[in-house]
């Protein structure tokens, strides 16, 4: 489906994007991840044929990004996405089917994007969320095989955001294959099949989410105990600790050690052990050093 090799982009002396290496095949659901000014959407515009590669080569379906031939079978949602403002939103719809040989029909394109009541409404008149909204209707309009959503859901509520989620969950069921970023990692968490974290113009991870928590073992671990708290704080790897009556809340560098050592205290000493591993954001934070 893609196919990068030594991939770099450079504006002027700036390095974004240095020597990287991506293969996606068909179905999987990327999450891009990175902080601002990362090159993510630097990354997206270069598959989409919209930048030029300083060095290195972009494959999409088999060929160069702007190849029209493959266009009907590729989608964008991107941050720049600026619909025609004087039109009306049903004709702003069949201006962009019209670009395709088989485009979804009007009604469904209305129904994904939760605008049928706005569809006489001029795109001018829509607010920002119902705009974002518009745009994924548009990237949609051809039916696409490959789809890109960069930071989709800006500007909806948390309703739309959502629908938005279950809309994107659905099209996974289908075999859709989807490149996308948010800043809501929590979303790109669930929905995922494959993370790429983007930090100094390379990935710093590559892989499922799983796995990615298998590798960072910080978690909070907490249980019930008659023992004081002095007798965890000083275990190596714990971190931090609170106390809230019979309950112990220990947070901790490696969740695999404290459970070790909590093992032959169980049913004696300690209780109702509960452990909940890091999320995406809190293993972002730790990858970007903040």
């Amino acid at each position: 489906m893609i196919d990068i090799q030594q991939l770099k982009m450079q504006f002027d002396s700036q390095v974004v994007l240095a020597g990287l290496d991506l293969t996606v095949q068909p179905g999987e659901i990327i999450g891009l991840v990175g902080a601002n000014g990362a090159g993510k959407s630097t990354l997206i515009n270069l598959m989409l044929g919209r930048l030029t590669p300083t060095q290195g080569q972009i494959r999409i379906l088999g060929e160069q990004p702007n190849e029209k031939r493959h266009l009907n079978q590729v989608g964008a949602m991107t941050q720049g996405d600026v619909p025609l403002a004087r039109l009306k939103v049903i004709e702003e719809l069949a201006l962009v089917r019209s670009y395709y040989q088989t485009p979804l029909a009007t009604e469904m394109l209305l129904t994904l994007a939760n605008l049928m009541e706005h569809a006489q409404k001029l795109v001018s008149q829509l607010s920002g969320g119902q705009l974002r909204r518009l745009s994924f209707a548009l990237a949609m309009a051809g039916n696409p095989q490959l789809l890109f959503l960069d930071e989709p859901t800006v500007g909806m509520d948390v309703g739309s955001r959502q629908q938005f989620w279950q809309q994107i969950d659905d099209l996974k069921q289908q075999g859709k294959t989807i490149i996308l970023t948010s800043h809501y990692l929590e979303e790109i968490e669930q929905i995922a099949t494959r993370i790429l974290i983007l930090k100094a113009g390379q990935f710093q991870y590559d892989g499922d989410f799983a796995t990615l928590q298998r590798q960072f073992k910080d978690a909070q671990v907490s249980f019930t105990t008659t023992e004081p708290l002095d007798s965890f704080t000083q275990w190596s790897a714990v971190t931090s600790a609170s106390q809230d009556g019979a309950k112990v809340i220990l947070q901790v560098s490696d969740s695999d050690q404290v459970l070790a050592q909590l093992v032959p205290l169980l049913l004696t000493k300690v209780h109702d052990i509960r452990i909940q591993a890091s999320s995406l954001a809190d293993i972002y934070r730790d990858i970007m050093g903040e």
